[in-house]
């Protein structure tokens, strides 16, 4: 899609690691847009701009109307703009960027109403499985449209790289269908459950179903655990965005992988971290469920895990030199151990205040956005003076570690998996919880 800076010459690629036969061949096709390493940090970056504005508005309508629809649009509406993506491109980086940043306006309002509806779903003992089933559908469609992407932009139709977003804008549009005659608010609205299921949920839930509550905003912003999350979700944020926007560089300039093999070296990667998200789930609500640890020591725990072990491993990836076996093992052990994060601060909210889970995990998502523009400015900083050094990547990779492991230790001395004052139900529903 974008061709390199110096394209035609021998610093196309790093010249003390071995070129492939498919490498090659890659490089003899410059690309079709000649944009610097700067214009493509400010495209990447602009999707996270438009992300940081509708969080908290998004959080606040949930709560008023539900997240069905508003989620359903959010998916919607960034499909069918992803599906402008290649137009734009060819207007100009100026329409592209604007582009980006519609999309995250569009996209920013799914967390919010998801962990909206979650609160109202997910017995208590179940938060940990329910809420990974649904955010692990990230990295389970990553395992898939990877290697596809990377396939289609390998072919000739239309250039091949437009094909990608086509696809990704179809497959929405049909999920679209699926999720309006599927999805509802709460188990009171759905007309298909059974009574006996409706029961359960209301009996094992930490929510008023029929209640409208002003939202607590000083309560929120002034408890510490809430702070905690804050800093665990950005410092996670950074790990997941320096992997998606970063990693592809590094695999690409340092070790010499064509887009094909990017594809599904990064596709590997998702499903390590997919795997890992529902064993290690299944695992917390059984621990939790039985009483065998709180919920504050095993969310600290898997905090801990989703940080300090992918960091660590991060930084080895940058130590590979050219083994490309040694720098994927690396990067794919990382993301098992990332998968713990679902089960960690995604979840906390929940633990905190299910109530109103939407709205604060809106509040510490819009901080948690930062590193979404700020990732990729790192690496273009940090890697500045040659964009193939494996020395300059390194130091990229300490940057990501640092920030984790800081998050990681925080949410170990603040954070709390306990059922805060401010947000108990009411007394006639149970308050069924292992703190």
């Amino acid at each position: 899609m974008v061709k390199s800076e110096e394209s035609g010459s021998e610093n196309d690629v790093n010249q003390n690691c071995p070129v492939g036969s498919s490498q090659n061949s890659s490089k003899s096709d410059d690309g079709t847009f000649d944009w610097s390493s700067s214009q493509q940090a400010n495209v990447m970056g602009a999707f996270y701009y438009g992300y940081l504005i509708t969080q908290i508005p998004a959080g606040y309508v949930a709560s008023k109307i539900g997240g069905k629809h508003l989620f359903g649009f959010g998916i919607l509406g960034t499909g069918i703009l992803t599906m402008l993506t290649p137009p734009m491109s060819y207007l100009g980086v100026r329409w592209l960027i604007g582009l980006r940043f519609l999309e995250g306006m569009t996209e920013a309002v799914t967390y919010p109403s998801f962990h909206h509806m979650i609160g109202r779903w997910a017995p208590t003992f179940e938060l940990s499985i329910m809420v990974t089933l649904a955010a692990s559908g990230g990295p389970f469609g990553n395992l898939f449209i990877q290697p596809l992407v990377g396939y289609l932009c390998s072919v000739d139709l239309l250039h091949g790289w437009p094909l990608g977003f086509y696809a990704i804008g179809a497959l929405v549009i049909i999920w679209y269908i699926i999720w309006l005659n599927f999805a509802y608010n709460n188990p009171d609205e759905h007309p298909r459950i059974s009574e006996d299921e409706k029961s359960y949920i209301k009996l094992h839930s930490q929510i008023d179903q029929n209640q409208q509550r002003a939202i607590p905003w000083k309560n929120i912003l002034t408890a510490v655990p809430f702070w905690a999350i804050v800093v665990a979700h950005v410092s996670v944020n950074f790990i997941t965005y320096g992997m998606m926007s970063c990693m592809p560089q590094y695999l690409s300039n340092v070790l010499n992988f064509d887009i094909k093999a990017n594809g599904f070296l990064s596709a590997l990667t998702w499903l390590c971290c997919f795997v890992s998200s529902l064993l290690s789930s299944n695992l917390t609500d059984f621990l939790r469920s039985r009483r065998y640890v709180t919920t504050t020591f095993i969310r600290k725990m898997n905090q801990l895990i989703c940080t300090i072990i992918p960091g660590l491993f991060l930084v080895l990836a940058g130590y590979a030199g050219c083994n490309s076996t040694a720098a994927v093992t690396c990067i794919a052990i990382g993301m098992f151990f990332f998968g713990f994060h679902y089960s960690a601060f995604i979840c906390n909210d929940l633990d905190l205040a299910p109530q109103f889970a939407g709205i604060i995990f809106s509040i510490t998502n819009t901080v948690a956005a930062i590193p979404g523009f700020v990732a990729p400015l790192v690496v273009e900083f940090v890697t500045r003076d040659d964009v193939h050094s494996e020395e300059l990547w390194r130091h990229a990779f300490y940057v990501f570690a640092g920030v984790g492991w800081t998050g990681g230790l925080t949410f170990m001395l603040l954070g709390s998996g306990k059922l805060q004052p401010w947000a108990q139900p009411s007394s006639s529903l149970t308050t069924e919880t292992f703190h």
